[in-house]
């Protein structure tokens, strides 16, 4: 019987950690991480502010390869894997979909300026 794997990838603010557990006894049975995040700066915010300097592609294509080498460390035959699931912050996610950014970077500027969280503060019971 073939071996059937699942992943869980972790997409974190200093770096990628995986594990790929064995679907039909749910043990572990490796673990692979990087020591740094693919991506230049120390935290989230770093990220975003280089995804929007050289580019959303450019970042999702760095985070693609660092996640394939991670999922290359777990030493398992990537034929075998039915199931992934990805975690992390909202920022960190969308880089990795590799969809719009621009709306977590900017939204409290654009929202001070239409106004909008002046009236919500007004209109909040104390």
């Amino acid at each position: 019987m073939n071996d059937r794997y699942a992943i869980a990838i972790d997409i974190g603010t200093s770096g990628i950690r995986a594990q790929v557990l064995d679907i039909a006894s749910l043990k572990v049975i490796s673990t692979a991480i990087t020591l740094r995040h693919p991506l230049p700066g120390a935290n989230v915010v770093d990220h975003l502010h280089f995804a929007l300097k050289v580019g959303i592609e450019t970042a999702n294509n760095l985070l693609i390869e660092a996640i394939n080498k991670v999922i290359a460390g777990l030493n398992i035959d990537t034929q075998n894997i039915e199931r992934v699931a990805v975690c992390g912050n909202p920022i960190q996610l969308s880089l990795f979909h590799n969809i719009e950014i621009r709306d977590l970077a900017y939204w409290g500027e654009k929202m001070l300026l239409k106004g909008w969280m002046l009236r919500f503060l007004q209109e909040m019971p104390l």
